[in-house]
């Protein structure tokens, strides 16, 4: 039997979004407005192990944005 979930949340502490990052052993996260594939996205930019845009969160807004391409460059798992 599969279950469907959905998390609504918001992300607004970039000490722990940097914390997040180390402790997972991802790049310093980068703050700026960054280029995705379709568009730009300003925030915290957060680069994941082969996936070609980082997820971008927007803490002032508490909103990620990201760009997989419907999980061409990176299953979601």
């Amino acid at each position: 039997m599969s279950h469907i979930v959905t998390i609504k949340t918001q992300v607004r502490d970039v000490a722990a979004v940097r914390a997040a990052c180390t402790r997972l052993n991802l790049p310093v996260p980068v703050q700026g407005t960054i280029k995705l594939f379709d568009g730009e996205a300003t925030g915290l930019a957060v680069q994941l192990p082969e996936w070609t845009y980082p997820i971008v969160c927007d803490t002032a807004a508490g909103q990620i944005k990201l760009d997989n391409y419907n999980g061409r460059w990176e299953p979601q798992t």
